[in-house]
């Protein structure tokens, strides 16, 4: 992958990896995203506060749920609500999916 992917890509490819996988390594982000060391830690330390993994030494798990799937969707709801006063529809779009897929999980889980 490439290291210029958007913030948004990354981070969703990384939720990605969490549904694939019960925990993931931080090598194995920043193969799949390309991004250093560095942003890999920002991304992990993003996702953690929105509820979206859970963050453990050397890499990341799968958040609790369904309160960890809770508050991804409401972090991604939020997210659409700012990128839409700011008309970023790339953002609007990647959260929305997010949020679909959280939504998915949510339905599964119950």
């Amino acid at each position: 992958m490439s290291a210029s992917l958007l913030p948004a890509v990354r981070r969703q490819r990384i939720v990605e990896l969490l549904v694939q996988h019960e925990f993931i390594t931080i090598d194995e982000i920043r193969g799949a995203t390309g991004a250093s060391l560095a942003t890999t830690h920002r991304d992990l330390d993003q996702l953690a506060v929105a509820g979206a993994l859970t963050r453990i030494r050397g890499g990341a798990t799968r958040p609790p749920t369904p309160r960890g799937e809770e508050r991804l969707l409401a972090a991604c709801l939020t997210r659409v609500r700012q990128a839409l006063d700011r008309n970023d529809l790339t953002t609007v779009e990647t959260a929305l999916h997010q949020a679909l897929d959280a939504c998915t999980r949510l339905r599964r889980a119950s």
